[in-house]
């Protein structure tokens, strides 16, 4: 009988999760290893708990925007958006807020080296082959805050620890631009990825894995897209063009982008009551 208690008591102790009893009629535990027992077994379920409750108290602004749009992110993310439209345009033409067309495009493409969009890719590919880009610089402290921000997704505390580094190096009103062209091109990929994954179901006959938020990017948007995936291919045959060009180029691209983001980031805060 001794030899069975402690063959029960080690069991536990190696698999504490199972439903094995701390008391039975064959059972026979020193008070010891009985109050050890109940330890364990309140330790799993405070954890348990603990788990649980911290995933349902993560809030909205703690998700990460990922390859694909959600509900929770399109909408929480249009609020952001639409409040940097300022700051995306000011990056291309505001004295003291504008940038070189080589930082914008080593900026653009650095952020479209995570989750790939293709239309991201043809578009600033192209840009940047026209601003002089051959390869962002590594070194430079608009492509390290790129960087940092295209793995978070915008958010969390690297990214905000990268911005204050980048405030230090640039000033804030560049920073602020910076940032912006980062929320636009984060934009950009994630909405268009999630056309083309629309699409490719539809075309596919995989009507039973199309989400409403694909349906709803792509009717939204694909308008959008279709007139950015034309303006790649003209791009493709366009010379290098000087820097006012480029920042003139820049500045009417953003329009289109800029009346398409706005009815939707203006309801997107009456929906979300502005949780950005």
């Amino acid at each position: 009988m001794k030899c069975r208690s402690k063959r029960r008591f080690a069991s536990t102790l190696t698999h504490p999760n199972e439903p094995t009893p701390i008391f039975s009629p064959h059972t026979h535990l020193s008070t010891a290893q009985a109050n050890f027992n109940i330890h364990i077994l309140i330790y799993n379920w405070k954890s348990s708990s603990d788990r649980s409750s911290l995933s349902t108290k993560m809030s909205l602004t703690e998700i990460r925007t990922s390859k694909l749009w959600t509900w929770n992110t399109l909408l929480r993310d249009h609020t952001r958006f639409v409040s940097m439209l300022p700051n995306y345009l000011a990056a291309y033409i505001i004295p003291g807020y504008s940038l070189k067309p080589t930082t914008i495009e080593s900026v653009m493409v650095t952020m479209n080296t995570i989750n790939t969009c293709p239309y991201c890719t043809g578009l600033h590919g192209q840009l940047a082959r026209m601003a002089g880009v051959d390869k962002p610089n590594q070194s430079d402290p608009e492509v390290i805050y790129a960087t940092a921000f295209a793995h978070e997704s915008g958010r969390g505390s690297d990214v905000a620890a990268s911005y204050d580094t980048l405030v230090s190096k640039v000033g804030s009103r560049r920073a602020q631009s910076v940032r912006a062209l980062c929320w636009a091109l984060l934009w950009g990929k994630t909405t268009g990825n999630t056309v083309n994954n629309a699409r490719d179901k539809i075309v596919n006959f995989q009507f039973a894995q199309i989400r409403t938020v694909d349906l709803f990017v792509m009717a939204y948007y694909g308008p959008l897209f279709l007139v950015i995936g034309v303006l790649n291919k003209i791009l493709t045959v366009s010379p290098s063009i000087p820097k006012v060009v480029s920042a003139c180029l820049g500045a009417v691209l953003w329009l289109p982008q800029a009346l398409n983001i706005i009815p939707l980031g203006v309801a997107s805060i009456a929906l979300n009551l502005g949780v950005v």
